[in-house]
């Protein structure tokens, strides 16, 4: 999966990635689901700080810190893991429409899907930086794409809330305060 970093072992990493034609999976609760258990079992298998992220209806972004491994790798097994689980449930649930257009749109003909279209990932290099791409994960959910969400920090598939009213989120996150103070 292109990168638009350089793996730097002390920098987070803004990583952002969109479903194939746009296609508005993540609305629906088992799906985006699958990128939350993600984040979640890559927490836990200590590979991952996870800092802030949302999820929209098409796409997601997320701020974090692979522990043991560049970022190339770290977004090369995130992806294949999130793409194989979208395509299992995708299967179970006989969406079958769904997956024409992930197997019409495939980047790799070797494969018979493609889920995403890519993986971005920037480094975050400053304080300053990492301000703006906080802010600009927690405001998605205020955009066009889902207008009736006027208090971000109500949106469920997002961080927002532990930021701006310290609720608990609906998976656990690193404390960036405590990363940035080492």
């Amino acid at each position: 999966m292109p990168l638009d970093s350089i793996d730097v072992p002390d920098h987070l990493y803004f990583i952002t990635s969109s479903l194939i034609n746009w296609t508005h999976l993540f609305t629906q609760h088992r799906y985006a689901k699958i990128i939350l258990d993600a984040f979640t079992h890559y927490r836990n298998q200590k590979r991952l700080l996870l800092f802030a992220y949302v999820i929209m209806p098409s796409h997601f972004h997320a701020i974090l810190k692979p522990i043991y491994e560049p970022i190339g790798k770290f977004i090369q097994s995130y992806g294949s893991f999130t793409a194989h689980k979208i395509i299992q449930v995708l299967k179970e649930d006989k969406l079958w429409d769904v997956l024409g257009i992930f197997h019409n749109n495939r980047r790799d003909l070797r494969s018979n899907y493609s889920v995403w279209q890519e993986i971005f990932t920037e480094n975050i290099f400053s304080q300053s930086f990492l301000e703006q791409k906080i802010n600009y994960i927690h405001q998605n959910p205020t955009s066009k794409e889902l207008n009736s969400n006027k208090d971000r920090s109500n949106f469920i598939y997002s961080s927002a809330g532990y930021y701006d009213k310290g609720e608990k989120p609906i998976i656990e996150l690193d404390d960036i305060n405590v990363y940035l103070l080492k």
